[in-house]
């Protein structure tokens, strides 16, 4: 995996590469090492680059054949463990072979980890970059978006757009597991998983709390007969009649924060059941309210779902309270 990571780079920084853009990926980047990572990298030392993958266990190595320039990449965007010394082996093998080094990047995944110590006079070389970590100073908005900005190849800006895709995913799976982490570090400490066991317990009972907060809230529950705690997350209204038909309903929070109110007939689970809460609905303006599509062919149901619309569980919860009062003032006032 690291050598699909540094094959891609490796070809992406190549004038020669298959992108068909010259040498405008190569002087990108270093524009963008000159803009966020304080080198002083002339574009005309690179005039006449080439790009060679594990010469000398450089992953990446950037040189020009005239000005005896070069750029030392080194992957580690799998996060594979570091070998002793190096940066300065890679340091000494490119100045051996008489190439002056411009700077050592050091590219991991998220930014987090960062180069081992190299001698004293070369640590101003070494710049540690992040593939992703939602700046502007990371590679892919830094780099290689400025890449898929500047293509009018198809081929190329699709596999750059892919890419980009790709190390965002990376990124964030790495983030998850820092967080695990700091989460373990955590239980580490004095009353940690005391606390967490009690926080696993509020969690189990928060269906149950939102249930009470919204059977609290209606305090006319009419032209409903009957309030009921069904279950822990659940709370419903029956025995409302009809033309001789009972109809209920049913209002059920959820973990994930989402929470569903269903109107349907009780004497009637079934399709044909549905035609006087049809009629209902329209008489009082509020078919468009509830989903369209049949619900197990005897309900109409509205969802409430945390995203674009309801940000929060509370929010949430607060439309399922207003969204329930004005659907009994409409049916009391058709009564």
């Amino acid at each position: 995996m690291e050598n699909f990571h540094s094959d891609i780079l490796a070809s992406l920084v190549d004038p020669s590469g298959l992108h068909h853009q010259k040498d405008g990926f190569l002087q990108l980047f270093i524009q963008f090492l000159n803009q966020h990572y304080q080198t002083a990298i002339a574009n005309k030392d690179f005039e006449h680059a080439i790009v060679i993958r594990e010469t000398g266990r450089i992953d990446i190595w950037i040189r020009d054949e005239k000005s005896k320039q070069s750029i030392i990449i080194e992957n580690k965007i799998t996060n594979a463990p570091d070998m002793y010394n190096q940066l300065d082996r890679y340091f000494d093998y490119a100045e051996n072979c008489k190439y002056s080094v411009q700077a050592m990047v050091y590219l991991s995944v998220d930014g987090n980890k960062k180069a081992p110590a190299t001698l004293d006079n070369r640590m101003h070389l070494v710049k540690n970059i992040g593939a992703f970590t939602n700046t502007e100073s990371d590679l892919g908005a830094g780099w290689l978006a400025p890449c898929l900005n500047r293509t009018d190849n198809r081929a190329a800006s699709s596999f750059l757009f892919q890419y980009i895709s790709l190390i965002k995913h990376l990124a964030n799976k790495n983030m998850k597991t820092n967080i695990m982490e700091q989460f373990y570090q955590f239980l580490s400490t004095n009353n940690g998983m005391e606390a967490v066991n009690s926080i696993s317990e509020m969690r189990d009972k928060i269906t149950a709390y939102r249930r009470d907060v919204f059977a609290n809230a209606i305090t006319d529950f009419s032209p409903f007969k009957i309030p009921c705690r069904h279950k822990d997350n659940y709370y419903l209204y029956d025995n409302y009649m009809v033309k001789n038909n009972s109809l209920k309903l049913d209002i059920w929070f959820e973990m994930d924060g989402s929470a569903n109110v269903l109107f349907w007939n009780q004497s009637k689970p079934t399709k044909e059941g549905r035609k006087p809460l049809e009629e209902k609905l329209k008489a009082i303006n509020f078919l468009s309210e509830f989903e369209q599509e049949h619900y197990r062919g005897s309900g109409f149901l509205k969802k409430f779902e945390i995203g674009k619309i309801y940000q929060s569980m509370s929010d949430v919860d607060t439309a399922v309270i207003e969204f329930v009062k004005r659907f009994l003032e409409k049916l009391r006032n058709s009564d």
